[in-house]
């Protein structure tokens, strides 16, 4: 998480990664609230929503970036080894979950505390076959990854970036 009283100088490479994690939030949004309906589509593209989400965002400490982007990593690997679908879902929803409490550091919004029950409790729904809770689980789970997405449109570019620094390799 950057700190935003640190304005650097972006490069392209560095405005590029924070646009498309911003547009892998509002993308993870928005297909969230359509994944009980159409899961064939749906899976897959949250999938390819959190391993980009996932490798373009910017935290300093390498311990919780190299798990956000594992979880991404492992969703994509998984879902193209074609083996089990929901498995691949859940470490997809994992890197969400992670990303969401990711910003709650940074705007402190407490709703944002809720994202990881409400995906946990879409993907459990989901598994054990209880189609109509899981829809009130993913309606509630886009409304937070909107929050979260909303919040973060609003601040300027160099906020996600913050001092260079600080990065740890």
């Amino acid at each position: 998480m950057a700190d935003p009283h640190i304005q650097c100088e972006l490069d392209g490479l560095d405005k590029l990664t924070v646009l498309l994690y911003r547009c892998a939030l509002t993308f993870s949004a928005i297909i969230m609230s359509i994944v009980a309906w159409e899961p064939t589509f749906a899976i897959p593209a949250l999938v390819i929503a959190a391993l980009i989400a996932s490798s373009t965002v910017h935290i300093y400490d390498k311990r919780f970036r190299w798990l956000i982007q594992g979880s991404g990593l492992f969703a994509a690997v998984w879902l193209i080894s074609g083996l089990w679908q929901p498995l691949a879902l859940g470490a997809a929803l994992f890197a969400f979950s992670a990303l969401a409490i990711k910003e709650y550091f940074c705007f402190q919004l407490k709703i944002l505390m809720l994202t990881p029950v409400a995906l946990a409790g879409f993907w459990f729904c989901l598994v054990f076959g209880q189609e109509h809770i899981s829809i009130a689980f993913s309606m509630s789970g886009s409304i937070l990854l909107a929050v979260t997405a909303f919040s973060k449109w609003r601040m300027p570019l160099h906020y996600d970036i913050g001092d260079k620094m600080r990065y740890q390799v």
